[in-house]
């Protein structure tokens, strides 16, 4: 294992020439801090006056039209057609009333058990 990666690490380092020395001055280095500098300023700006006004937009778009979906299936809930393959219980549910599973909602699943 230690052979495999002694070789990794000498080929990936093979590959690289280093005759740039311009980083390691110190004239270099600030140049590349200065980068860094602007760099993290111009992407907390992004974040701060493009992603997140568009989060904020985009969440209350989202939550308008939920809503409006649940006020109308309130008002026009689904009409449940009950086909024999559905609500096939051999033994009652673990939990609950035995009927319904953890996911079931009013709203969305109708209850065949009161449309009949």
């Amino acid at each position: 294992m230690f052979r495999i990666t002694q070789l990794a690490r000498t080929a990936a380092t093979r590959g690289v020439r280093s005759y740039s020395s311009e980083l390691w001055t110190r004239e270099g280095y600030a140049a590349a801090k200065e980068h860094a500098r602007s760099a993290v300023e111009t992407w907390k700006k992004i974040s701060l006056f493009v992603a997140l006004p568009a989060c904020v937009i985009y969440g209350y778009v989202a939550t308008k039209d939920e809503l409006e979906h649940i006020h109308h299936l309130e008002h026009d809930p689904p009409k449940f057609i009950g086909y024999p393959y559905l609500h096939v219980r051999r033994s009652k549910l673990p939990y609950g009333d035995g009927e319904h599973t953890p996911f079931w909602n009013p709203l969305v699943n109708p209850d065949p058990e009161e449309e009949d």
